[in-house]
Parts: C-alpha cells; structure tokens; sequence
C-alpha cells in the first residue's frame, strides 16, 4: 500500500474524517458512542456527566471480526490531524489542513497507512483491560511525522521547505491506531478482512511480538474541584464553567485545572461569548514589547502615543477551532485592536462558546501571527528564522458578538464570524 496521506482544503467537508469510538460508561457498564473530538459527555443511561483525558496521547484499536482468533495481533500506527502553516518565499502564509495515518513500526511488511479504515470503522480505547497483544511502536513519532512530511506536496508541509523562510504544524491531534494482524504458513493476513498482505511468504519467518500497549485514558468526573457542583461545556470542551462557585476549569492531561477568566461586556442584548487566549510573550530576535512597537512594525494608520509606548502587548488567539486561514484572520484583527474594555471576572458568560483550542497551541500560533502582522515582510520574514516566543502569562478572554441571521458580529470592531465556519471547527 503507498501512500494515503490526506490534506483536506478549508473549505471541504470533515464529516468524511470523523472516528467514531465505542466506550463504556466507567460507572454503570452502558455502551456509549462517542466521537473522535468528545472531551465531555453524559451516560444516556445513568446520565453522569464525565471528562475524558490521557497523560499522553490517545490510543485506539480497530477490532478484528473474532477477537478469539488464535495468533491476532495489533500493529501500531500514528496518526496526526492539525493545520500547517508556511511563510513562503512569495511572501505568502499558506495554509492547508493535515490528516493522516502512518505506521509506527519499521517492518515494512505492513501497510504504510490505514487509509480511510479509522472513518469507515468502529475503534475502541485501548485499555489495560482490553488483553490482546499489542506491538509497541518501533518507529518515533518525530521520524513517522517527517516520512508524512516527505509524501506530501510542498504547499502542505511544515518543515523548512526550499523558498520557505518559516514553517509550523499547530494544533495537532496525535493518537496511536492499532489494526489487526494474523501469520499462517508465513503469510502475513489482514486481521479485518482476512486476505494476505503479500502473494509469496515473507523471506524469513516473522513472530510477532507479546506485548501490551502502555498509556491508559482518563476518566474523570465533571464536577467542580472547589465546591462540588457539576460542570457545563460542549461535547467537544477542554474548558468548563461552574456556575456555583463561577470558576473555570481547564481539562490537562492528568486533571481539571483552575484558570482565570473575564468577561467583556456586550452592548447588544442577548450576546454570544466566543472565548479568546490573551498571551502575552517575550521575543527573542525581534524588539516588539509594547503596543508601540506593534503599530510601527505593522505600519498601522495611528499616530503613536507616549503613553503606548508602556502598554503591554496581548495577542489574542481564538479559543475555539476554526479553519487555518480564519485562525489568522481574527488572531490579526483582535490583536491590532487590542481589546481595552472593561471585563468582568466573577460571572461567567451567559451563553459561552466552548473552549476546543489549547492554551498551548494557541501560543504555538503566535510566530505565524506575528508575521502576518510584519508590514515590511521583504526585510523582515527572513529573520524568522532567528525569532523565538517565550509565553509569559495567558488568560481566557471572553469577547461579546451579537447574532444576525447566519453571522456573528462584534459590534466595535464590525468583525463578523460565519456560523457556519463554526460548525466547520467543531470538526477539527
């Protein structure tokens, strides 16, 4: 099998790429469906509501039609799905959406990729009770991402490309998929559809290894740490609000942690809180602190003001996922406005959006931000290659847009969101 590696334009539908996972309820047994991006969820049948983590990365397993069969075993395959971004030798930031599988171990008797199987089937967690013989990955995640990177076509990689002068890879979701496996007479056979890999036997005999998979998921109850209360988000939230004690909490690897929070107020009745992350960074390599040094390199249309020449400088990251090209759009317009309202911090948002973009991600962005926002990209882009971003403090900024027809609309800046481009991120 060559290469199946998929890049997926904006403006083309996920539905194609959405996994489905069968779980069970860690407090009653209940089947439960959950979706690739479900981070929060309620047991239909107990109706507890749970918050889903791992330490690590997620890892699932496709199963084989009879999970008895003598000799079955599992072949590990990393797969990764985010954006990329390029600042090309055009003076161009490009961007395209990366999604792909591919073998984490370096026998190449098995297929490179998965291909479609993870959308077309069912996969299941992989817990330590699951009790069949997973291989452990050979091959590390870095080395698999670069063969990814070598299939794919020049516009789509995140590596240092000829003619890019800087490249990153934001927002990735990275996962192991084990797919079934069987030898007979030295023939190496599709665990799922139970035909042979290969027309003649391998050259040597292959045994495959007993191994379990390491890594397990984390289940934890969606109550609030400090009072007890339950917790409100969106399917697919990584942050949730308790309206009891009006904290917000932030779901880690291990645990829900507290974060601070505020609220602009909307002038509009009934608004609509998107949440942004307002980072704030040390550079290296570049001399922007300030709002001052903002305006200059960007050549904005404002006089310069003394008094902004001691203003702190925020980026403003969009908290929930939108395409790659929209991602940059808002990040550039919130932070050359540099929201100064007053906020609110004890009561959260009437109808908050859900939080699906991490705090660390977001500061993953800021470099391709920053040089979007370069007026004299000639003489500066190829500098990026020296520039580092140190975060120093971030925040979850809630900003107020009003609803009309399919579009919304923050009232002072008239910048409008597309509702649709919404339910595109959901996906992502």
């Amino acid at each position: 099998m060559g290469h199946q590696f998929t890049v997926i334009s904006a403006a083309e539908s996920l539905n194609s790429t959405t996994w489905t996972i069968e779980h069970r309820c860690t407090q009653c047994g209940a089947p439960i469906n959950l979706e690739e991006t479900d981070r929060f969820f309620t047991c239909p049948f107990c109706r507890v509501k749970m918050c889903l983590t791992t330490t690590d990365c997620f890892r699932y397993y496709l199963s084989a039609p009879d999970m008895a069969m003598p000799g079955i075993f599992y072949v590990p395959y990393w797969r990764i799905k985010g954006m990329t971004f390029s600042c090309d030798g055009d003076y161009e930031v490009r961007q395209s959406l990366l999604d792909a599988t591919h073998r984490a171990s370096e026998d190449s008797l098995f297929p490179e990729s998965l291909g479609l199987r993870p959308q077309a089937l069912k996969l299941r967690f992989v817990t330590p009770e699951t009790g069949a013989n997973f291989v452990k990955p050979s091959m590390a995640f870095d080395a698999a991402f670069s063969e990814i990177q070598a299939a794919l076509p020049l516009y789509a990689r995140a590596d240092q490309s000829t003619g890019s002068f800087y490249s990153t890879f934001v927002g990735e979701k990275v996962s192991l998929v084990y797919a079934p496996f069987y030898v007979r007479e030295r023939v190496v056979f599709d665990g799922i559809l139970g035909e042979p890999l290969h027309s003649i036997p391998p050259v040597k005999d292959f045994v495959p290894p007993r191994e379990t998979a390491d890594g397990d998921i984390k289940v934890l109850p969606a109550l609030c740490p400090d009072c007890g209360a339950d917790l409100d988000g969106g399917r697919e939230s990584i942050g949730f609000f308790c309206t009891n004690c009006n904290s917000c909490w932030y779901l880690t690897g291990n645990n829900l942690e507290k974060v601070p929070f505020s609220v602009m107020p909307g002038v509009d009745s009934d608004p609509v809180h998107l949440p942004f992350w307002r980072i704030k960074v040390r550079f290296q390599g570049i001399a922007l602190e300030s709002f001052a040094d903002l305006v200059r390199m960007a050549n904005l249309p404002r006089v310069v003001k003394k008094e902004w020449e001691t203003q702190a400088l925020f980026f403003y990251v969009p908290a929930f996922k939108v395409n790659a090209g929209l991602l940059l759009r808002i990040a550039r317009m919130f932070t050359i406005n540099q929201p100064q309202d007053k906020t609110e911090t004890d009561v959260p948002p009437a109808l908050p959006y859900p939080i699906t973009f991490p705090v660390h991600e977001a500061a993953e962005s800021i470099k391709v931000i920053t040089a979007t926002l370069m007026a004299m990209k000639k003489k500066l882009w190829p500098t990026l290659k020296d520039v580092s971003i140190f975060p120093t403090e971030s925040c979850l900024v809630y900003m107020p847009f009003r609803r009309q027809r399919q579009d919304l609309i923050h009232s002072s800046m008239q910048f409008s969101i597309s509702v649709n481009s919404l339910k595109y991120g959901e996906r992502l």
